[in-house]
């Protein structure tokens, strides 16, 4: 039997903890398949305990606590993939929820494949109300069938909603950097790192899971910033997995700079139409500032204590 490895970071949320784990101990189809669940609690004072030890009481695969009270992304990650002893590792949000065939799917594809990473779609929703135009902004949706290979996008994902085979992706250490744990990106780093060394993505289309998006973050002040920082970890990413090629940065920057003009005019010109139209523009030219002012002093926060996320 195969195990998988789920690993699940969390940092003061319990309601939606509880939901991610109750999700993940609905697995099914897993006949040949040996899951473990892994929290890492990112807490200081350690309050996720008490829940995860009630739920593995009744869980009906391995649950176990993993304390990591150093806050930052960077930081919980790479204490779950050190207590993994899976042939491969999953990673789900705390905020997401996964469909009862979620696990299946990722190891079907990944078994067939041979793949050194999978990854599956994300559907947005809000808690408690409609989550309405800013559903794109939370979602991931890949136009392909099951099985393709994905690899050349691997600029649009994330570690949420993946499955990596240890050996080849996530073995030596600190995996993820701990210099991106409050911006992040740690994710976005690991995955160009891994593109460079060879490794081949592929999508699993029956994958899925949805991200329960808070009211916070359903303001187009909290998307801007978002998209800002999203701008900045494209460039980043790039001077991190290849540096010193100032060409490279130069070509992004200059392609920001488009952006931020072009859809900067456009936001302007939207506003007699409302304000979902102007703000998606004005989003969109805040990804392109961000791959301007992409260096550190410029670089927002978005992960860990008192923070927007």
């Amino acid at each position: 039997m195969d195990r998988i490895s789920v690993v699940t970071p969390t940092y003061n949320r319990p309601a939606p903890l509880e939901r991610a784990l109750a999700s993940l101990m609905a697995q099914r189809g897993l006949q040949d398949l040996s899951p473990e669940l892994i929290v890492v609690d990112n807490s200081p004072d350690a309050n996720a305990r008490e829940l995860v030890d009630r739920l593995a009481e009744k869980s009906p695969f391995p649950l176990h606590y993993v304390s990591e009270p150093r806050p930052g992304v960077a930081n919980a990650r790479n204490a779950g993939a050190a207590a993994a002893q899976g042939r491969w590792i999953a990673f789900l949000d705390d905020d997401e929820e996964a469909h009862p065939d979620w696990l299946a799917a990722l190891a079907r594809v990944a078994r067939e494949r041979k793949a050194d990473a999978v990854f599956g779609p994300i559907e947005a929703r809000a808690e408690g109300g409609e989550i309405g135009p800013f559903a794109p902004y939370f979602e991931r949706r890949v136009d392909r069938p099951s099985g393709a290979e994905i690899t050349d996008i691997a600029a649009r994902l994330g570690t949420n909603n993946s499955m990596f085979d240890r050996a080849a992706c996530l073995s030596g250490g600190a995996t993820f950097d701990p210099s991106l744990n409050e911006s992040g990106g740690e994710d976005a780093l690991l995955l160009q790192r891994l593109v460079l060394a060879g490794k081949r993505f592929y999508f699993a289309a029956d994958a899925r899971v949805v991200e329960w998006a808070p009211p916070r973050r359903l303001t187009w002040a909290y998307v801007k910033k978002r998209k800002f920082l999203s701008g900045q970890i494209r460039v980043f990413v790039q001077d991190m997995a290849r540096p010193g090629e100032v060409a490279v940065l130069a070509r992004w920057m200059a392609a920001g700079l488009a952006q931020a003009v072009t859809f900067g005019v456009a936001a302007l010109l939207c506003a007699p139409f409302g304000e979902t139209a102007r703000e998606k523009m004005a989003a969109k030219a805040f990804g392109g500032l961000g791959k301007i002012f992409w260096t550190r002093r410029f670089r927002l926060a978005l992960y860990g204590r008192g923070l927007v996320s």
